[in-house]
């Protein structure tokens, strides 16, 4: 139960970060790109426990 918590947590956390740093960003041609990279950096998050449950089968 406390690795939920500590993971639920952390996405929270990153989401807030990353949402504060998209608006400090002005827009331009990469701001889509800086997006993009964003969203990766928390897809890879939220699948991080995933792929550490099938590497342990």
């Amino acid at each position: 139960m406390t690795s939920v918590y500590i993971f639920i947590k952390d996405i929270f956390l990153i989401i807030i970060s990353i949402s504060f740093f998209e608006i400090l960003i002005p827009e331009s041609k990469i701001s889509k790109y800086i997006k993009f990279i964003f969203s990766m950096i928390i897809l890879v998050i939220i699948l991080e426990p995933v792929s550490l449950f099938l590497l342990n089968l």
